[in-house]
């Protein structure tokens, strides 16, 4: 079973590796006075004034970069879109032509097998014309 109420010995208390944690930042507290501009004051002085001022002068001229290059980002998405509604409009015509050319292809093949369905009778024709010959010859009962 654990044991659940088990208390800090001073061993273990003084053991936690903390040793030095408060002149961490004592030291850390004495080089932010020491850095620190006299002339300044409390609300700002003059470096602090300038140092805003330089950082607000490097945040502008990025947040103008960033709307530079959002607002070319715009332009070419919109000729991109321009280029992709005119491949549409061009993909479109290309299916009509397609289909126009099927249907012409549909009514040529229909046209073929007509034809086709005629070609016996058509081969047929010189053997009839012989037969038919052959008839009337027989019915005048001369030949030339």
């Amino acid at each position: 079973m654990a044991e659940a109420k088990r208390k800090p010995t001073e061993e273990n208390q003084s053991n936690l590796g903390l040793e030095g944690f408060d002149q961490f930042f004592s030291n850390e507290e004495e080089t932010i006075t020491t850095t620190a501009d006299p002339t300044a004051t409390k609300h700002g002085g003059p470096v602090l004034d300038s140092f805003m001022s330089a950082q607000l002068e490097k945040l502008l001229e990025r947040f103008s970069d960033l709307i530079s290059l959002s607002v070319d980002q715009r332009v070419e998405s919109a000729k991109m879109a321009t280029q992709l509604i005119e491949n549409q409009r061009q993909l479109i015509a290309t299916q009509q032509i397609l289909i126009k050319l099927m249907e012409r292809s549909i009514e040529l093949t229909r046209h073929i097998a007509a034809i086709e369905e005629k070609l016996p009778a058509v081969f047929e024709l010189p053997r009839i014309v012989n037969s038919l010959k052959d008839k009337i010859v027989q019915m005048e009962g001369y030949e030339q």
